[in-house]
């Protein structure tokens, strides 16, 4: 194992409901050029899959296990709500503090915030500056009248008019300048709020020759909110540069769940968009980069999913020891795969899996291989959908036309991802052998999933009785 002074820095962005085709990398009408740098130059994971909504993924991402297995898939966790990771999970942070890494949380948290223990601080984090819930107002920080913004756990009152990307970029950068590289490493979990909805940007960005091209105000507004966000990257890149820790920093990139085609977001060519099962909502645009890496500017193609990460930040790239029994892992370590892409551990994802409960049929989605199996109702399957409802069974055009497919209502979908990667024809009909197959690896699924929690909001968690600020209410 190197010593502390050997181990690279690791920098993970999270952006927020990222579409499929929002970067330039990829084609889009929105120019990112620092993202796409990191991107061109670096390994671009093809085949990796989020969940379907935000906190489904933000848990694999910081536990390492399906979020089945704690009881979060079936919801977003809000203000209010008297839900969370496990306490009993570890977390990224937990994991590289035993290993001497500096550890910060900047933006979006989103895994619970009704006691203490739950908070960021609290789960292996030295330092936080951000909101614990899942969205909400990007200048004045607040959700339903109440403030949720906080540095570490001293509520933030201060900056009612300054926009949350701006905020979350400078606590980033002093992160950055504040750290001591000779005591070891830093791990910085930086989730911005953009691109989630509401649609919000400084007009400046909206207006820029980029943005004010695009022939859909949505879309014009969305581009401002991530032109912004690359910016943000670029000024963080630039602070990393002047330290001379650039070339000693892994960076990692990723969204939560695909793009919201109803506030702005692109999937193309993908079917579908967040809360959807289709590639749309689940296939994640991700990347990783860093100077030093033996085999870099290429597409990897091996099968990749949210939960890997911790071990694959752990053991891969810190090069720590992790008890993954202990854990009970659903993630694996791929970060020989993903370096040198090698044959991956990986040869399953289980997508979605919510059971049949209270009258809900539910609904599952499964990738072995090349096949992927959707059962129950993939959102949008069982209605004609309607235009601008944001469930869209169909494709967005960079133009923003909507591509509806023929109405073929089903409660089984199987396609060849390799072959049909857009889902363009469900052969669930032509292929019994193969539904079967996947089927009886959801029910295996099934009889190792935990109930999914859903509690409603609890009246208690009213910030008027913490001054007006969203705050911990069960302590």
């Amino acid at each position: 194992m190197p010593d502390d002074a050997a181990k690279p820095n690791i920098l993970m962005y999270v952006i927020d409901d990222l579409g499929w085709n929002d970067t330039s990398y990829r084609g889009s009408d929105i120019k990112t050029p620092t993202i796409d740098r990191f991107a061109n130059e670096g390994i671009r994971l093809q085949q990796y899959y989020v969940q379907r909504v935000c906190s489904p993924t933000r848990s694999a991402i910081m536990s390492g296990r399906y979020p089945y297995h704690m009881g979060l898939e079936k919801t977003v966790i809000g203000d209010g709500h008297p839900l969370g990771m496990p306490l009993n999970q570890t977390t990224i942070a937990n994991e590289l503090k035993k290993g001497g890494y500096a550890t910060h949380c900047v933006g979006k948290w989103d895994l619970g915030m009704h006691t203490w223990e739950y908070t960021p601080t609290y789960r292996g984090f030295d330092t936080f500056y951000g909101y614990y819930g899942a969205a909400e107002d990007y200048y004045n920080h607040s959700v339903r009248g109440y403030v949720d913004l906080r540095n570490n756990t001293t509520p933030v009152t201060d900056q009612n008019g300054t926009y949350s990307t701006f905020l979350f970029t400078e606590a980033i950068e002093q992160a950055i300048a504040k750290h001591d590289n000779s005591k070891g490493p830093f791990f910085i979990y930086a989730a911005y709020q953009s691109v989630h909805a509401p649609l919000e940007a400084p007009q400046s960005y909206i207006n820029d020759p980029v943005c004010s091209s695009i022939p859909y105000e949505d879309r014009r507004i969305y581009c401002g909110m991530l032109r912004a966000a690359d910016e943000g990257i670029a000024n963080i890149t630039m602070r990393l540069q002047e330290r001379d820790l650039l070339d000693d920093t892994i960076i990692i990139f990723t969204t939560d769940n695909g793009g919201q085609t109803a506030d702005g977001g692109i999937n193309w060519p993908l079917r579908g968009n967040k809360n959807t099962l289709f590639e749309g909502g689940v296939r994640g645009t991700g990347f990783v980069w860093g100077s030093k890496l033996p085999k870099l500017n290429y597409d990897n193609n091996q099968l990749i999913h949210a939960s890997d990460w911790l071990p694959t930040i752990v053991e891969g790239i810190a090069e720590l020891e992790l008890d993954s029994n202990k854990w009970k892992l659903d993630g694996y370590n791929m970060w020989p795969a993903i370096t040198s892409n090698t044959q991956t551990p990986r040869k399953e994802i289980l997508i979605n899996l919510n059971p049949p409960s209270e009258g809900f049929m539910g609904q599952a989605a499964m990738r072995v291989g090349d096949w992927k199996l959707i059962t129950g109702l993939p959102n949008c399957s069982l209605a004609p959908p309607k235009i601008g409802h944001g469930c869209v069974d169909g494709w967005i055009h960079l133009n923003g036309t909507i591509e509806l497919p023929p109405y073929t209502p089903s409660f089984t979908w199987l396609f060849n991802i390799k072959e049909d990667p857009t889902e363009r024809k469900n052969i669930a009909d032509e292929h019994p052998d193969i539904v079967k197959q996947l089927k009886e690896r959801i029910e295996y699924y099934n009889s190792t999933h935990i109930q999914q929690l859903d509690p409603p909001n609890d009246p208690k968690s009213n910030p008027d009785n913490f001054g007006g600020v969203w705050t911990p209410w069960l302590d």
